[in-house]
C-alpha cells in the first residue's frame, strides 16, 4: 500500500470556492491498484471565512500547489465551520499514482 498526502492551493465545493488557511488530499493506493479506490481518499481543510455545508455528498474540485487538479465526489465527514473533513465517494479524476 502507497499513501499520498498533497498540499491544495484550491478547494471549491459545489461550484463555491472555500477560503482555506491549510487543505490537503490523502490518497492510498491499495498493493495491485493503479488508481485509489472510490473511498481510498479524503479531503482535510481549514477554513477562513466560517463556511457551512450540509451532510451528504457534495462534488469537490481541488487544484494542488503544482497545479495539478483532481474532481471527485465525496461525502461530508465533518464540519463545524473552520474545520471540514469529506471522504471520497467516487473515482478521483486526475489523480496518477
Amino acid at each position: 500500500m502507497r499513501t499520498t498526502r498533497l498540499l491544495l492551493d484550491k478547494l471549491v465545493v459545489n461550484g463555491r470556492e472555500v477560503v482555506t488557511s491549510y487543505a490537503d488530499v490523502f490518497v492510498v493506493i491499495r498493493d495491485g491498484a493503479a488508481v485509489p479506490g472510490p473511498n481510498d481518499w479524503e479531503v482535510t481543510a481549514r477554513s477562513d471565512d466560517g463556511v457551512a455545508f450540509e451532510p451528504g455528498e457534495h462534488v469537490l474540485h481541488l487544484e494542488g500547489l503544482d497545479g495539478t487538479t483532481f474532481t471527485g465526489r465525496a461525502l461530508l465527514r465533518f464540519s463545524d465551520g473552520t474545520r471540514l473533513l469529506f471522504r471520497g465517494d467516487g473515482h478521483l479524476a486526475g489523480f496518477v499514482g
